[in-house]
């Protein structure tokens, strides 16, 4: 019979709090939003919570349209609140970066809703590595503080379990 190793489960706890303690914080990116005014998120954003709507791929705009629904429930009962949609792009040349942004643009009919599209030309796998999302094949919604605490997160399209959980946390901060 194998011989138990007690004092495993001692290093086992201490190693589970400290990945606890290591959660990812939203790092400190500097862009233009659709409305051309230029933007530092965290630290810039407009609420004391925001909504983090990241996106990858053209083809993820329906699972973004998702959760837009919560999140302008949630910004109108919250002046201390607001949401933002993040298209992600990698590091391109000044022409693409016009180019993508004049795109989405054209795209948002409604230029009321440009000042919180916010699209992101980053080294996409730092960027990624840095708030630890696994791949690129989901949309990724954050709730974060303006120091880019993550309070909250989820993945993929809204759901009515995603949806209840993100009201809860909302409340809460």
């Amino acid at each position: 019979m194998p011989r138990r190793l007690p004092w495993l489960f001692p290093l086992f706890l201490v190693c589970a709090s400290l990945h606890a303690q290591q959660q990812p914080v939203f790092p400190q990116v500097t862009s233009y939003n659709l409305a051309k005014q230029k933007v530092t998120l965290p630290g810039g954003m407009a609420g004391k919570t925001d909504l983090l709507l990241i996106s990858f791929a053209p083809e993820q705009h329906h699972d973004i349209e998702s959760w837009l629904e919560a999140a302008q429930a949630i910004q109108h009962s919250n002046f201390q609140f607001h949401y933002y949609q993040l298209p992600v792009e990698g590091r391109e040349n000044f022409v693409f970066r016009w180019w993508e942004t004049s795109s989405l643009r054209s795209d948002q009919n409604d230029p009321e809703s440009w000042p919180w599209i916010v699209p992101l030309f980053v080294e996409r796998h730092t960027f990624m590595a840095a708030l630890n999302i696994p791949n690129e094949k989901q949309v990724v919604i954050l709730l974060v503080d303006r120091d880019g605490h993550i309070l909250w997160r989820a993945s993929g399209p809204m759901t009515p379990d995603k949806r209840a959980s993100l009201m809860a946390a909302a409340s809460a901060h």
